[in-house]
């Protein structure tokens, strides 16, 4: 009888452990995609199985080129991100770039660090989606070579290019008249001209640089205002969202309250 309940008790004892086991979070790895957006459950697990699993179940490209970063293990839950917001959740701090189509994320490519990205620099690694197709100047197309220019354009050409060149020159400088000049180049009525002053004003965190980005919601184009809605909305300015749920453009008030709700979520 002794025997039997030592063996009884053992097998209990054994029974409990593999239990506990069968209900441990180590190894786990849950993806979701549902009305365009992700939910992702995430324990211990390679980045790189990871990725392959919410390229399947997205249709999201994923490249990632790090070969250091995919054997990192990936330790993350959430739940209802919009993809690129899920995306910087799985991601954190690597060298990482976004490329859409039309409105939808398409592709994300992950580089090693230090690495640069098609036609644009390493330090931009999250790009408002509007702006992955804006021209730097740099590489803005500006050259005969290139594009063919209409006959009277040349001036107008070389004044741009020189907008374009001080732009650059003013992207490092938190010198509030530099800041003051990029925000005056949000209304130029060239577009290479206020997108790349957008693109300098998007990390800048004086305070007074809402109230310029602000401006830009006021442009015809409804792709610019989109853009600038995102900054907007990375910068916490729920005021301007709800202001965008108005736009005349439906493309423009769909992504206001995507945006709307989504740092809303985050809050």
């Amino acid at each position: 009888m002794k025997i039997l309940v030592a063996f009884l008790t053992s097998f209990m004892v054994v029974a409990g452990v593999k239990s506990e086991s069968a209900n441990s979070p180590a190894n786990t790895l849950l993806v979701k995609f549902e009305n365009g957006r992700m939910s992702v459950k995430a324990h211990d697990i390679p980045l790189k199985n990871l990725l392959r699993e919410i390229q399947d179940k997205s249709g999201i490209m994923i490249e990632l080129k790090d070969s250091k970063a995919a054997e990192k293990r990936a330790f993350v839950d959430f739940k209802n991100l919009l993809p690129a917001l899920a995306f910087r959740e799985v991601l954190q701090n690597l060298n990482f770039a976004f490329f859409y189509s039309g409105t939808r994320l398409a592709r994300v490519l992950i580089l090693a660090s230090g690495d640069q990205f098609p036609e644009s620099r390493s330090g931009f690694k999250k790009p408002p989606r509007s702006l992955r197709q804006f021209p730097r100047a740099g590489n803005a197309p500006l050259d005969s070579k290139t594009k063919p220019k209409l006959p009277g354009k040349t001036s107008q050409d070389s004044h741009v290019t020189s907008k374009l060149d001080a732009i650059e020159a003013m992207e490092d400088s938190d010198d509030p008249k530099s800041i003051a000049a990029l925000g005056d180049a949000l209304t130029d009525p060239d577009s290479r001209v206020k997108e790349a002053a957008l693109r300098a004003l998007e990390d800048k965190k004086q305070p007074n640089v809402t109230e310029l980005l602000r401006r830009g919601l006021n442009d015809a184009d409804p792709e610019f205002r989109i853009a600038v809605l995102e900054i907007l909305a990375d910068r916490g300015d729920l005021d301007s969202l709800r202001k965008a749920l108005a736009d005349r453009n439906q493309d423009v008030r769909e992504t206001a309250a995507d945006l709307l709700e989504s740092t809303m979520t985050q809050k």
